[in-house]
C-alpha cells in the first residue's frame, strides 16, 4: 500500500463501520439467536453499559454472543438484562460489549 492511499484510508487500512452501526447490528442478529413466544410487547428499555473494543473494517464477519445476566418480574412484566458481545472473525478484540435491558409483556 502506498503512503498516499494509507493517508486516505486512515489508521485501520480500510473503511470502518461507525460504532453505532455496529450497535444497530445487534437488533438484526438478536432475532437469529433467541425466540421468545407469546410476547404482547417488547420494549428496548436501555443499555446499562457499552464499550467499543475494536473498529469493524468493511467486509468483516461479525457474530453476536449473548448471555442472560438477570430476569426480574415487575408485576407481570419481565425485565431482562442481557450481556451482548459483538465478535469480529479473526480478531482477538471484540467490536463491542455491553448489557442491554429489555421489557417483555406476555399475552
Amino acid at each position: 500500500m502506498d503512503e498516499e492511499r494509507a493517508k486516505k484510508e486512515g489508521p485501520f487500512g480500510a473503511t470502518i463501520a461507525h460504532g453505532y452501526l455496529s450497535v444497530s447490528l445487534l437488533a438484526y442478529l438478536w432475532y437469529q439467536v433467541i425466540e421468545v413466544n407469546n410476547v404482547a410487547m417488547l420494549v428496548n428499555y436501555g443499555i446499562e453499559s457499552m464499550r467499543f473494543g475494536q473498529a469493524v473494517v468493511v467486509n468483516s464477519e461479525v457474530r453476536i454472543v449473548t448471555k442472560l445476566k438477570a430476569i426480574t418480574n415487575l408485576r407481570g412484566i419481565a425485565k431482562t438484562e442481557v450481556e451482548v458481545v459483538l465478535e469480529i472473525k479473526g480478531s482477538k478484540k471484540n467490536a463491542l460489549k455491553g448489557v442491554i435491558v429489555f421489557l417483555y409483556q406476555f399475552k
